[in-house]
C-alpha cells in the first residue's frame, strides 16, 4: 500500500537526484561546449567530414544552446519550484537525447560517453515524471 508519505519522499528523492543530475549534465556541457569551441578537447577532424562543419566551432556552440543551457534552466526551475520546471526538466531530458541520436546521426562515430549520455537524457525524464506525478507537464497551467 503506498502511502502519502512515501509518495512525498519519493517526490523529494526524485526531485533532489533530477537536480543534481541537471547541474552535473550542464557544467560537463559547458566544459565539453568550450572545449570543442577552444579546441582543448582534441576531437579528431577527420569525425567532421562528411558533415556541415569544418570545424568543432559550431557544435561546441551548439552543444551549449541544445544542452547545458536546458539542463541548467531546468535545474533552477527545479530549485525554485516553479510551474514551469515539470516541462523544462522533460524538454532538457528529451533534448539530451535529441543531441546524442543527432551525433550519431550526423557524424556516424562512437564514442564511449554517448550511450551514457543517452541513458543520462531518459533518466532526466524518468526523474521529472516521478517528482511530478499527477502534475500537468503544461508549462501554462498554474
Amino acid at each position: 500500500m503506498t502511502t502519502a508519505t512515501s509518495n512525498s519522499r519519493t517526490t523529494r528523492v526524485s526531485r533532489a537526484a533530477l537536480v543534481a543530475l541537471q547541474i552535473i549534465v550542464a557544467v560537463a556541457a559547458v566544459f565539453g561546449g568550450f572545449g570543442l569551441i577552444t579546441d582543448t578537447l582534441g576531437m579528431q577532424q577527420d569525425w567532421l567530414s562528411g558533415t556541415p562543419f569544418t570545424s568543432w566551432l559550431w557544435p561546441g556552440i551548439f552543444l551549449l544552446i541544445v544542452v547545458a543551457v536546458p539542463m541548467a534552466v531546468a535545474a533552477l526551475g527545479e530549485l525554485l519550484r516553479r510551474h514551469w520546471a515539470y516541462a523544462a526538466s522533460i524538454a532538457a531530458g528529451a533534448a539530451l537525447v535529441g543531441w546524442i541520436v543527432v551525433q550519431w546521426l550526423v557524424i556516424g562515430k562512437y564514442f564511449f560517453l554517448q550511450p551514457t549520455m543517452l541513458a543520462i537524457g531518459f533518466l532526466v525524464v524518468l526523474l521529472a515524471w516521478l517528482a511530478h506525478r499527477g502534475e500537468p507537464v503544461n508549462p501554462f497551467h498554474r
